[in-house]
């Protein structure tokens, strides 16, 4: 296999796949790894990606064969032991996605980078205690990684130069715009997405304004392609929430990034978004109400 060439993608949900996509359109040999329950939900959506691609004209049948053969889903971490590139798309969970990384550290070979795709934790803090936390750094995509073109790299204490650089490389070579941050808490991009989700659910829950009224504002007025709410639906109610208090408490409670009790109501009634039909909108009949 072609020294560089290898990318592992663990965790095969939506950010997950995407990000594999990505990789193997872009040449890259890639090894998803999930657990085995996972493993038939994403090769469909591999499939239903890929003959979207030929409906539109994108790909040919020999495109297809071509991805096919590039991609493994696999449910171990085995592949660990020749991947250069590995980057971790579970759950938002940091015991869970330090336990990773210490056991990647004992099955990775000593050159490869371990990145996070962590969109509100401390590469840091997951990075403290390997034997070489150096190898550790974000690669923050952003959903759907096949569209969205801004990678965060996020860089800790202990990255250097050259690791910085490698990683600046390899986003441009999967055709994204990468961006070097520190590791601070939401980086950039949710940081300040912070205000734009708040201040919205704010004034909704002030009786100011309805959602579709501050959705339609922000499109006509401010030229963004979709309002605070709708952005929530797509991104997920539960994931925003998640964020939001990760972000509020690592800021030791600054009142501007609060979170709001309409996300926790929303949370709790299963009303997550478009990924289960209604979170701020109705989406059970295949469009937003």
């Amino acid at each position: 296999m072609e020294n560089g060439k290898h990318v592992m993608v663990i965790g095969g949900g939506t950010m997950g796949q995407g990000i594999a996509l990505v990789c193997v359109l872009s040449g890259y040999r890639t090894t998803v790894v999930d657990l085995p329950a996972a493993i038939p939900r994403i090769r469909t959506g591999v499939e239903r990606f890929l003959a979207d691609r030929v409906k539109k004209g994108k790909f040919s049948a020999a495109d297809v064969q071509n991805v096919m053969g590039l991609i493994a889903i696999e449910e171990d971490l085995s592949a660990a032991a020749s991947a250069d590139w590995i980057i971790e798309a579970i759950a938002e969970n940091f015991d869970a996605k330090k336990k990773l990384f210490s056991d990647l550290e004992k099955a990775m070979k000593t050159e490869a980078t371990i990145c996070t795709n962590t969109s509100s934790l401390s590469v840091t803090a997951m990075a403290a205690g390997m034997r070489n936390p150096g190898c550790v750094l974000g690669l923050h995509f952003f959903n759907p990684p096949a569209v969205m073109p801004l990678v965060e790299i996020v860089r800790t204490c202990w990255t250097d130069e050259a690791t910085a650089a490698k990683a600046f490389e390899f986003v441009q070579s999967i055709r994204k715009f990468p961006v070097l941050v520190k590791d601070t808490p939401g980086f950039i991009v949710n940081r300040i997405a912070r205000s734009f989700a708040v201040e919205s659910l704010k004034i909704v829950t002030e009786g100011i304004a309805a959602p579709e009224q501050v959705d339609r504002i922000m499109r006509l007025g401010g030229n963004f392609k979709m309002g605070p709410f709708e952005l929530m639906d797509m991104v997920g109610i539960d994931v925003n929430f998640a964020v939001t208090r990760s972000i509020y408490r690592a800021f030791f409670e600054e009142p501007r990034f609060r979170p709001q009790i309409l996300q926790q109501d929303l949370v709790n009634a299963g009303r997550l978004g478009r990924k289960t039909g209604r979170g701020i909108y109705s989406y059970e009949t295949g469009g937003k109400k």
